[in-house]
């Protein structure tokens, strides 16, 4: 493979997330550099990046037909001879693929294995694929065989700046308490936990000495105007560096649960329609998942309400379950709001 190569991963926060340890581990064993094609708004995931030498953004007018057809035109003439890493795999890359004047290499995305696990449920399937995360999937496209686990969490490389401005957004807590980062939203609803839950689990964390805040996106933030509710308040990096000081983030399968491998704090994960065997369980070493055991898990490949679902699978994820989980953690770690 080239010293350089154009990698082109658009999806949502969480997909972008886990190309960082990838870039990272390529970087590092094989030497190589990256020019990362990514939608707009995720670019500043790779700010300070050690093996990305540019992001390519792309915005929404490319991506309609006509828009795209005229980005990919701009991207061949601008990187000739370049190797393409399609960590996408869709009609679009297929587009880029045909027309790219170098060599193209392309990610198993394993689609006819998901599709049929859940239809079926079957072993055959489910081994494939958990047999190899989607980090790994990703780092296959570059290397004959995929790289451990470990070596391929995600990374943020956040500056001193960063870390400060962090410190800054939190000052406003007492000092003392393990803080505890609570991540409510998700894109597809199925994907989350009843807000009553996480109002009591607010309660239950002060009765257990441990501070909590509210990060993410969403219209309807879980407390309004609670200083403790920094929902739509902080940029994808300014979440991060939020999390890097916490004791651990509770979550459903969402973007922000992989944010937080990236910066070192352990994650709580509420699994409730989704599952391992779709490559985006959470990869940090003491990262914790809490999922019922219901035989109609998983329900679909992302999280979307299918049938007359009653969302049962995350309504039997109890507070007081998450709150060990988070006690562990706080047991564990040395960080406290300062």
């Amino acid at each position: 493979m080239a010293e350089s190569c154009v990698i082109v991963r658009l999806g949502s926060l969480g997909d972008v997330l886990l190309t960082t340890g990838v870039l990272a581990f390529a970087g590092k064993e094989q030497g190589l550099m990256f020019h990362v094609v990514t939608r707009s708004c995720f670019g500043d995931i790779f700010l300070n990046h050690p093996a990305v030498q540019e992001v390519i953004p792309v915005n929404l007018e490319d991506l309609t037909w006509q828009g795209w057809q005229k980005f990919c035109s701009s991207l061949v003439r601008t990187h000739p001879g370049k190797d393409l890493v399609d960590l996408h795999v869709n009609l679009r890359t297929f587009f880029l693929k045909r027309i790219w004047q170098g060599q193209v290499k392309t990610y198993p995305k394993f689609s006819l294995s998901r599709r049929f696990f859940a239809l079926t449920g079957l072993d055959v399937f489910k081994n494939r694929l958990v047999s190899l995360n989607i980090p790994q999937r990703y780092a296959i496209s570059m290397n004959q065989e995929a790289p451990d686990k470990a070596s391929l969490i995600p990374r943020i490389f956040l500056s001193p700046e960063e870390q400060k401005e962090a410190a800054t957004t939190l000052s406003f807590l007492e000092p003392g308490n393990p803080l505890v980062c609570l991540h409510p939203y998700a894109t597809h609803q199925a994907k989350t936990w009843p807000r009553s839950r996480w109002q009591e689990l607010t309660v239950l964390l002060e009765k257990n000495n441990l501070d909590w805040i509210v990060i993410g996106q969403d219209p309807n933030p879980l407390f309004p105007d609670h200083p403790r509710d920094l929902t739509n308040k902080t940029s994808i990096r300014q979440t991060g560096a939020v999390i890097a000081r916490c004791v651990c983030l509770v979550t459903g399968d969402s973007g922000p649960m992989h944010l937080a491998t990236a910066v070192d704090t352990p994650v709580v994960a509420l699994f409730g329609p989704t599952s391992r065997e779709w490559g985006f369980f959470p990869s940090g070493s003491r990262d914790l998942v809490l999922e019922a055991d219901l035989k109609c898990r998983p329900c679909s490949l992302h999280g979307q309400v299918m049938g007359q679902c009653r969302n049962r699978c995350m309504e039997l994820l109890e507070p007081q379950q998450v709150v060990q989980a988070c006690l562990i953690n706080g047991m564990d770690s040395n960080k406290q709001v300062s």
